[in-house]
């Protein structure tokens, strides 16, 4: 079974991805900040990461700078998902990321078209 982390402060935003990974019949694991992302991957290793760029405590770019020092870490895709506009797959390639979504226009077949791509299955 595949698994997904989650970092993500919104219980809402926490709840739907959950379910679209549900749809995938893969197991969720949910950090609220990058450190608690990071104690989760110490923990167990995940298929790919859904990452909010804009947390309460730290941006999720202080998690995809923190996954660029691992070599096993940097290996795991990163999806974005984001109200941020002006982010781009261009930009954030370099730190691992395969797919950005913004919140306000993804659908859910969207999120989980691209958890299946960044996985290749």
């Amino acid at each position: 079974m595949k698994r997904v982390l989650i970092v993500e402060d919104d219980p809402t935003w926490i709840l739907l991805l959950e379910q679209y990974a549900g749809r995938l019949g893969w197991e969720s694991v949910v950090a609220h900040s990058p450190q608690l992302a990071m104690d989760a991957l110490d923990e167990q290793l995940v298929d790919v990461i859904v990452l909010d760029m804009l947390l309460a405590v730290e941006t999720g770019m202080a998690l995809l700078n923190e996954l660029r020092g691992y070599d096993d870490l940097a290996a795991i895709p990163v999806v974005v998902f984001t109200s941020m506009s002006d982010l781009t797959l261009e930009v954030l390639s370099s730190y691992g990321v395969r797919a950005v979504l913004e919140k306000a226009t993804a659908t859910p077949e969207d999120v989980v078209q691209a958890l299946r791509e960044v996985t290749n299955g």
